[in-house]
């Protein structure tokens, strides 16, 4: 198992007990002094949140991306893989993700679905 792939696991680890200064931790340790690791990493813990098609998914920006320095809330529409990030309240997030699927309609593609991460819906699509 290669290094960035540990760093991953023990992110995502640290991540699901919610020990966020350990995730940090294991983040900066990664990236520190190297600068160009960080979107290699960013792209890694993205890519193991479950975003379904015919979903957009809003919650915690540390949810939605895996990334413990993630702060706000945000959406990530798995059906054109366009993203809001950073908004200030869940409310505000989820209105941004509605406003998306709207665009979705006028533009005469499927409208996904607008769901919290982790809700029943979204883990039942996910396991799919």
């Amino acid at each position: 198992m290669n290094t960035m792939t540990r760093t991953v696991e023990d992110i995502l680890d640290a991540l699901d007990n919610r020990d966020l200064p350990t995730a940090r931790e294991h983040f900066d340790r990664a990236v520190c002094g190297t600068p160009s690791a960080v979107t290699d990493l960013l792209k890694q813990l993205a890519a193991t949140v479950p975003i379904p098609t015919g979903m957009i998914v809003f919650g915690f920006g540390i949810d939605i991306w895996n990334n413990p320095h993630r702060d706000g809330y945000a959406w990530r529409c798995g059906d054109c893989r366009w993203t809001g990030s950073n908004y200030p309240s869940m409310p505000a997030a989820r209105t941004a993700a509605q406003e998306h699927a709207a665009n979705h309609q006028a533009a005469g593609k499927s409208v996904p679905a607008v769901v919290e991460y982790g809700s029943t819906l979204h883990i039942a699509r996910a396991a799919w």
